[in-house]
């Protein structure tokens, strides 16, 4: 058959999409400008960038699936953006990450994933102050990475933590880089538009090829095509066009096939799989997702199915050990969305999946690498091994093939000088150091005789890196616990043997290189295999007991991972008095295991590094992992969910740990701490102490007191607010030409409990005031309005005068207005006032909370002028400012002000004392526009704004501290601006844009988070502005809290947001305390000018009539206070809390009667019972049994 007639095994591979259950969802992902594809996958685990900056990546299992929590464990890799990830060919557990903080870091990902968020990299790698464009491990040498920063590419060997080879031949940044499958050469594809294929082991490090690529400076691509001699490109033209190149290295100057796709802005991905052929073509943002097939000769790419679904943050295929075969899965390819990663099956259909299909599955590249990275230097050159795919040829038949991953390591500590003592080997005294191949040793697979392979991979004997720990002696302690951890049985002599020549080992064997008597033991020959010499299988380790006894009788080591405790804990201690030392000395002998745990729990709270402290913080917000459900957990689900610890009934998790000397003494002292309520702590009764405790239990498991939010479980009072529309007949309706031109600044539309002010588009800058009390359809005709002769800048009600309209013009002025009683009759142009002062055109207007006839505008003369309206004149001008502002607030107080301007500043005034600011730091970074406000009493400022990449944040400040923020919230990417409105009774945040249709909600809180989602409610139109109501008209009898009018294209909209509660009948005074009384003034503006501050008076909400929930509860609560009276002594012999109240049910009463009630309610039946008449004779006492002689028949 003809080459052009044959039809292609994998022409009709089809994606098959899962459902959303089988997806992970519920994830938050921003929009990064890297090079990367912003996730990564190894056969065990899939990395992503997460939160609005990307600094912090999520690592969850493969297979994982389902709804994230917000606070699931995370990779708190950088401070950065990370740009670029990559996981380990050989190591399913190894992952390199690269940032814009210009470092590169290697992390060791546990067997069971995250189960607690990580912040210390196994190893750091920096490139001075470039960012890390791109990061690669090598296709068969084992550790050894490939990065790029702008013009360099550098190779680490990280096994010795070195850098290898360096080029910086590149004339501009490095976009991509791809290693040919047989690890030889390197293909880089730049910002200059050139391709070059490099041979970094040269003498001269130069490129073999050059060519022309893509005419574009945007986003190029570069992949090779397998093991053949092609590479394939994708980039844009100079019209911006998307393209796709094949080059063949032997006419590298020209492209053998140049496929022509779109005209779309989107970089597209290119995932090539050189066992099948087959190519992915994913374009950031976009929601196609193409699959070509590659032939050695034309027409080189078919086109297959294409996927439309979600749009694409970023892409990555799954390696092909984890593929299910017995389905016909021939790709897996992992699509990160906004908000999910979707593993999208390549599906090739088959009458039947009931036996392997080995056409479809030719042998892949398996995990175990030949060569190390200093052999690969010196030019050897070894192919991985290929593995079938096949469930019949594998041990564990279909499950997923997972090379042994890398164990723990304790992290490289500084040189330590201190002094051993032993009985049988006297003292030694030394210079303690940790190699860092230790770290990559691999423990040994389940299943397998061979020790992972390792020294049958190499087959060769372990040579020595130059470095400046080679030659260095171990301390004999640290060797003793390493060789008890390996299982193995040593003598005395053998383990001085060791101590006295230990060589280096670059590879990731985990058998360290003893002598001769333990090389003959695991049957390795060295004297016949040179350095650097590669052979095939030559030994294997013979498979160590679990049993075998240990060394000196001592009890087997734990984990590496507890060593590594143990060693944090020694550097903290050592860094701090020499009395550490000796202590940690001895605690290295671990003569008692279960203590020696408690040890390393302690540990924790000692350690001096900031990711130490930052943990400790975090535990310390009372909350914890189920014990019982992490050790139960499969390691392919998901991390252990946290849960608030004083929701926690289990007594053993409030068992602090204490320092004891004997392990049984420690048992019989422990007594659990009493579980605290959120609100209150309990206290113990009368005539029982505490118990004695040797030492302070550790933060960690000390409950605190939390407000109605926390880091941990949302406990919001409003965490489930309602948004309703009031019904029609409130409506305004019939509004014709509302503007859309009105300034960035201005929030464009206003209201009080009285009218509300439109502005009209249309010459003459014209201001519409409607009444509130006049519902319904607007006449036909013109409409009344306040015309200005010039444009409108910014308009505000007088919060104290519901007659009193501001405006600020764009001719420097600002214009007084007073409404008739019965609203505007016809329009008109005559002003109350005119306030004349600035130069230029005029920001924002803002009235002061407290203060009467008090005015802030802000100009684009750069000045703040505070004017007095009694008097008419200007009082105070602030200045400060450099560049536009873009929003002014008056603190609760009204003693300070905050601005925050397009110089990414934020600034905070105290008027009446300083023209210049008192504080300043760093805002948005985006130069759209702003708004701040204050909050919490205005101990904090919120700010919202835009990042560099046009997405909308929230950011929230310590009013006396604007360095940093507390908390930053991304959204979404929309150009319009955020408008605020907050709630001090609820401390409820409310968001909005102009042209949009959600309103977002947010509780700010006085701890971590500081702002925490709530439901947000979602209009069934488009609305031009929002303005919120104050308090009083809210009607607290159906549990509303706020309310606000919504202005749409032609109507005016109330809206109500209420919460969800039972018993509404009743007034819900834990919802509605004493409000601030905001529609009165409590200063004159001649008392606030000179000086004067004056809180303002507090209402209550509660209606006439109505009972308040505390008062129905309480009264409950005093009949169980007196039941308890009663039973006094038997409370107090019980041990009971004095005045502690059992939890209330739905009905409002206590279901544990006890004493008088229990005795009034059997008074009532015994009275009852008194008055009937009772009959307690039974039917069947009157009838007649059977005679027991006939039960003997």
């Amino acid at each position: 058959m003809a080459w052009r007639f044959k039809a292609s095994k994998y022409k009709n591979a089809a994606p098959v999409v899962p459902k959303p259950e089988a997806c992970i969802r519920d994830i938050s992902v921003g929009s990064y400008q890297t090079y990367g594809n912003n996730i990564a996958a190894s056969a065990a685990f899939m990395a992503f960038n997460v939160d609005h900056n990307g600094s912090s990546l999520a690592v969850l299992p493969i297979d994982d699936c389902g709804r994230k929590s917000k606070t699931m464990p995370l990779l708190h890799a950088h401070t950065d953006t990370v740009t670029d990830m990559d996981f380990s060919p050989f190591h399913d557990g190894l992952l390199a990450t690269g940032s814009q903080d210009c470092l590169v870091k290697l992390w060791h990902i546990p067997d069971k994933g995250l189960e607690e968020s990580l912040y210390n990299a196994e190893c750091t790698f920096s490139h001075k102050q470039r960012r890390v464009e791109t990061v690669c491990f090598h296709p068969t040498a084992d550790c050894l990475l490939t990065t790029t920063s702008y013009t360099t590419l550098t190779l680490w060997d990280i096994s010795s933590e070195k850098e290898m080879l360096s080029n910086a031949e590149h004339s501009d940044v490095i976009q991509s880089l791809s290693w040919k499958k047989d690890g030889t050469l390197l293909a880089t594809s730049c910002k200059d538009k050139q391709v070059r294929i490099l041979d970094p082991r040269l003498p001269a490090n130069s490129f073999t090829h050059m060519a022309n690529s893509h005419q574009s400076i945007k986003d190029s691509r570069v992949v090779w095509l397998g093991d053949t001699g092609k590479i394939l490109t994708t980039g844009f033209d100079s019209g911006r066009q998307r393209e796709v190149f094949i080059r063949d290295l032997r006419n590298f100057e020209d492209c053998e096939k140049a496929l022509v796709l779109d005209s779309s802005t989107g970089i597209l991905i290119p995932l090539y799989d050189p066992d099948t052929g087959m190519l992915f073509l994913a374009g950031k943002g976009d929601t196609t997702i193409s699959y070509l097939e590659v032939t050695d000769r034309e027409p080189y790419l078919l086109e297959g199915i294409r996927h439309n679904g979600e749009q694409t943050k970023g892409a990555c295929l799954v390696p092909k050990r984890s593929l299910a075969v017995m389905q016909g899965e021939v790709n897996r390819l992992l699509q990160l969305t906004s908000s999910s990663v979707i593993p999208i099956m390549y599906q090739v259909p088959r009458k039947s999946y009931r036996d392997f299909h080995a056409d479809l599955f030719p042998d892949t590249t398996g995990c175990e690498a030949q060569l190390s990275a200093v052999q690969w230097l010196q030019g050897h050159n070894a192919p991985v091994p290929r593995i079938s795919l096949d469930p019949a040829k594998r041990s564990a038949g279909e499950s997923p093939i997972q090379q042994p991953r890398l164990g723990p390591k304790p992290f490289t500590p500084p040189k330590l000088n201190f002094s051993s003592s032993g009985s049988g080997d006297g003292d030694i005294k030394g210079t303690t150091e940790f190699s860092f191949d230790k770290v990559f040793s691999v423990p040994v697979a389940p299943g397998h005789e061979a020790m992972n392979g390792a020294l049958n991979r190499h087959g060769n004997s372990f040579h020595t890196v130059d470095n400046e720990n080679s030659g260095t002696n171990q301390n004999l302690s640290y060797i003793e616990n390493d060789l008890q951890s390996k299982g193995g049985e040593y003598r005395d002599e053998e383990l001085k043997e060791v101590c006295e020549d230990i060589p280096l080992s670059a590879c990731k064997d985990n058998v360290g290189p003893y002598q001769d008597e333990t090389k003959s033991r695991i049957g390795l020959q060295s004297e016949n295999v040179s350095e650097g010499d590669v052979q095939p299988n030559s030994g294997s380790f013979e498979e160590l007991s679990p049993t075998s006894p240990t060394l000196h009788g001592k009890p087997k080591t734990p984990s590496t991972a507890e060593r590594r405790k143990f060693y944090e804990k020694r550097i903290s201690s050592i860094a701090g008095e020499q009395e550490g030392t000796q202590l940690a000395v001895d605690t290295l002998k671990f003569d008692d295991t279960d203590d020696k745990l408690e040890d390393f729990e302690r540990a924790s709270v000692q350690r001096s590094s900031i990711a130490e402290r930052r943990r400790v913080y975090e535990n310390r917000s009372a909350s914890i992992q189920e014990a019982s459900a992490a050790e139960k957990r499969s390691p392919t689900l998901s991390p252990t969910p946290l849960r608030r610890k004083d929701s926690y009934k289990s007594s053993k998790a409030c068992v602090p740990d204490v320092v004891k000397e004997d392990k049984e003494d420690t048992e019989s002292k422990r007594s659990p701490v009493a579980v605290q309520r959120q609100q209150s702590q309990e206290q113990p009764a009368a005539g029982k102490s505490p118990p004695t405790q040797d030492k302070k239990p550790e933060p960690a498991t000390t409950p605190t007191p939390k407000r109605t939010s926390t880091v941990f479980g949302r406990v919001s009072k409003f965490r489930h607010l309602k948004g309703t529309s009031l019904h029609k007949s409130t409506h305004i309706e019939n509004i014709r030409n509302v503007s859309r031109q009105i300034s960035g600044e201005c929030d464009g539309f206003h209201a009080n409990r009285e009218r509300v002010a439109v502005p009209l588009s249309g010459p003459g800058g014209k201001i519409a005031v409607f009444e509130l009390s006049k519902t319904g359809k607007l006449p036909d005709g013109v409409i009344p309005t306040l015309v200005h002769g010039t444009n409108i800048m910014d308009f505000a009600w007088d919060p104290f005068n519901c007659k009193r309209l501001a405006v600020a013009c764009d001719d420097g002025t600002i214009r007084l207005w007073l409404i008739p009683e019965m609203g505007l009759a016809e329009p008109t142009n005559e002003p109350d006032t005119i306030l004349a002062g600035h130069s230029e055109k005029i920001y924002f207007i803002k009235f002061h909370p407290l203060a009467k006839d008090v005015l802030a505008s802000g100009s684009y003369d750069m000045t703040v002028r505070i004017w007095d309206l009694a008097t008419q004149e200007e009082r105070i001008v602030l200045h400060g400012h450099t560049d536009q502002m873009f929003s002014f607030a008056w603190s609760p107080c009204g003693a300070y002000c905050a601005t925050v301007s397009r110089d990414s500043k934020l600034r905070v005034y105290k008027p009446r004392s300083n023209s210049q600011p008192i504080r300043e730091g760093k805002g948005p970074v985006g130069s759209r526009g702003a708004r701040i406000i204050w909050a919490l009493e205005g101990r904090f400022i919120v700010v919202m704004g835009f990042d560099k990449v046009s997405e909308r944040q929230i950011q929230i400040f310590k009013a006396d501290s604007l360095n940093l923020p507390l908390n930053t919230v991304g959204l979404d990417v929309s150009p319009a601006i955020l408008i605020p409105f907050y709630d001090e009774d609820s401390s409820t945040l409310f968001l909005t844009g102009k042209g949009d249709s959600t309103i977002y909600a947010f509780e700010v809180t006085e701890e971590a988070p500081y702002l925490c989602h709530l439901s947000h409610h979602r209009c069934n139109s488009l609305h031009q502005g929002l303005s919120f109501l104050p308090k009083i008209v809210c009607d607290v009898s159906n549990v509303e809290f706020a309310r606000a009018l919504r202005l749409t294209n032609n109507t005016i909209e109330p809206l109500s947001f209420t919460v969800p509660r039972i018993k509404s009948d009743l007034f819900q005074d834990d919802l509605f305390p004493p409000t601030k009384v905001t529609w009165k003034p409590t200063l004159t503006s001649t008392h606030w000018f000179q000086g004067m501050d004056k809180l303002p008076a507090r209402q209550s909400l509660k209606p006439d009539g109505m009972e308040c929930l505390s008062e129905v509860q309480g009264a409950a609560g005093n009949i169980e206070k007196s039941g308890g009276k009663t039973l006094g002594s038997t409370a107090a012999t019980c041990g009971t809390f004095s005045g502690s109240q059992q939890p209330y049910n739905r009905l409002g009463w206590n279901a544990d009667i006890s004493g008088s009630t229990k005795e009034k309610q059997e008074q009532i039946q015994r009275a009852v019972s008194s008055k009937m008449e009772v009959n307690l004779k039974l039917e069947q006492d009157e009838m007649e049994g059977v005679d027991e002689r006939e039960w003997e028949d």
